[in-house]
């Protein structure tokens, strides 16, 4: 998702109940869609704060589909609320558990790979994983970082020969911090930023600055370094309901081919807890 400011606890389980709100959503991205088999995404999370347990839970039940491929998993975070003297002042330390299945629909490759050693391998594949976050917030400021995929389990989908490796997960680093700036009115500006670090891939780097009228009203735009620009927007459509929706418009590598390079991603967000 580009909406990471949206999906705290997804990339750091100590971010869990820090916002306050118990929440349930459901989200759907879909990417490329001039590409047969084109990214799609489907999500249905919450995230709840255990006031009288100082403590917080997040979760997401998701859904990755691209080409024969697919995967399904769910996440729950634990987060622990370290309060200090001053009310809004929170420091949160965070872990989290992942079930993963992979899965390659065989039926959609052997056309075209013929004898591959894919072809021979598993159709899918179970793993479990975990993951660990510190995150600090003063009403203003907020940053965290955090490891997802900590313990790299092996997920071997065909046996290929005199292969000196096996598939794993790598380990994912992720980096974020965001600043409120109230420029008078109830709006506020919130620059933000994500730094993500994985073994063997490029890394990823995200700006972007968010305005936000009441938490009623927000429109973002949002800059990941060599790959797209995004424009983000949320509206309250009543008293505990919102929607949001961000279009993606990708500089590289896959604008140059087609129409329908960029990603479209929409969710519904019900705060569940009355103010």
């Amino acid at each position: 998702t580009s909406q990471f400011l949206q999906h705290n606890s997804m990339y750091n389980p100590a971010a869990a109940g820090l916002a306050n709100k118990n929440m349930l959503g459901v989200s759907y991205r879909s990417m490329w869609s001039s590409f047969p088999g084109n990214p799609r995404t489907f999500m249905v999370y919450g995230d709840f704060e255990l006031k009288k347990l100082n403590a917080g839970i997040g979760t997401y039940v998701y859904r990755d589909e691209t080409g024969p491929t697919s995967r399904t998993g769910i996440q729950l975070a634990y987060s622990y609320h370290i309060r200090t003297r001053k009310e809004s002042q929170k420091f949160a330390i965070g872990l989290e558990v992942r079930a993963l299945q992979f899965a390659i629909d065989k039926n959609k490759l052997s056309p075209s790979l013929g004898n591959d050693p894919i072809l021979a391998g598993a159709a899918n594949k179970f793993g479990v994983d975990a993951g660990a976050g510190v995150y600090y917030t003063n009403g203003n400021l907020s940053a965290g970082a955090a490891v997802s995929q900590l313990i790299e389990s092996k997920l071997q989908l065909a046996d290929v020969p005199n292969s000196k490796e096996g598939g794993k997960l790598y380990r994912h680093y992720n980096v974020t911090a965001n600043y409120r700036l109230n420029t008078g009115g109830d709006i506020y500006l919130i620059p933000n930023v994500m730094a993500r670090f994985i073994e063997n891939a490029p890394s990823e780097f995200d700006f972007g600055a968010k305005l936000d009228y009441q938490d009623k009203v927000w429109w973002s735009l949002h800059w990941r370094v060599h790959q797209f620009w995004s424009i983000q927007a949320g509206l309250k459509l009543v008293n505990r309901l919102r929607v949001t929706y961000s279009y993606d418009y990708y500089v590289s590598p896959i604008s140059v081919f087609t129409d329908g390079s960029g990603a479209h991603e929409v969710g519904l967000q019900f705060d569940l807890k009355k103010k």
